[in-house]
């Protein structure tokens, strides 16, 4: 009996699969378009440039110079934003609770008669604690308002009365807002409302400065801290209400000097949309 082998061998044949088991060739680096960046040729056998030392030097010196122009810029601006959004919010919270007496049928002038610091504590403890949330409360001390230095107008002036870490003031109550805010309170004659802080009055009043920021800088009046005030004739009302335009805008600018410079500046603010004006926030 014969076999037939062609049958057997064509399967074998086509089930080998030939496999080079050779080593891998190496490549010529310095031809290949493989060579790494910079050395060696690209495209069209131009060779690729690398970065040296010196310029890599000068783009991170364009950069920090960049940096160093641009970002005091943005947070200046965001500070401006804060204390913007801030100081309307102080504002409301003291309006709210000179309104809230009201609705209560209170007579608010019947404590200020003396100018005293004993006068201003049962002022503040009657008609303030019941209806605002604070933290702290300092009565003619420090430990409620900024330490870092002397209080400062626009113009770089101390302000009057400037007591540092106590307040502005003689005989002040100062206190701490839970949203952060220092407001230190003092009372004044209607002489002095009139002369410093544009109130036309008859009867003594409080002013409230307001400093938005707490504890932070610039701590200069037309900046960051701002003058509201209190009289039962009027009630609550910005510094500078009843001067005239010219006068309030001289005060709160450039112009303004003196221990008073920036007083009229929250009416300014507030006339403005509650924004501060970019000629004042730019003030040294």
């Amino acid at each position: 009996m014969t076999i037939n082998n062609s049958t057997n061998d064509k399967k074998e044949n086509k089930m080998k699969i030939p496999i080079d088991l050779s080593p891998y060739q190496p490549i010529d680096l310095k031809n290949s378009s493989l060579a790494p960046c910079g050395r060696g040729k690209g495209r069209g056998g131009k060779k690729k440039a690398a970065f040296t030392l010196a310029e890599v030097l000068i783009t991170l010196g364009i950069i920090g110079i960049v940096a160093a122009m641009t970002i005091p810029t943005l947070i200046s601006k965001n500070q401006k934003r804060v204390i913007e959004a801030k100081l309307k919010e102080d504002y409301s919270i003291i309006q709210q609770v000179i309104k809230s007496n009201e609705g209560d049928d209170v007579d608010m002038s019947m404590l200020l008669k003396d100018e005293d610091t004993n006068s201003q504590k049962q002022w503040f403890e009657t008609y303030f604690v019941p209806y605002m949330k604070y933290s702290h409360v300092c009565y003619n001390e420090a430990g409620c308002w900024q330490n870092r230095g002397k209080n400062r107008t626009l113009d770089n002036s101390i302000a009057y009365n400037d007591r540092q870490n106590i307040g502005i003031g003689l005989d002040v109550v100062t206190v701490k807002l839970n949203n952060g805010t220092n407001i230190c309170m003092d009372i004044w004659g209607a002489y002095s409302l009139w002369n410093r802080f544009g109130i036309n009055t008859s009867n003594p009043g409080l002013t409230f400065y307001i400093d938005s920021n707490g504890d932070s800088g610039p701590n200069v009046i037309g900046k960051d801290i701002y003058v509201l005030t209190y009289t039962s004739e009027n009630g609550i009302l910005p510094a500078g209400y009843h001067k005239t335009v010219e006068e309030i805008n001289n005060n709160c600018s450039e112009k303004a000097t003196g221990t008073t410079a920036g007083t009229f500046c929250l009416l300014r603010a507030k006339n403005n949309g509650w924004i501060i004006p970019d000629d004042v926030w730019k003030l040294k």
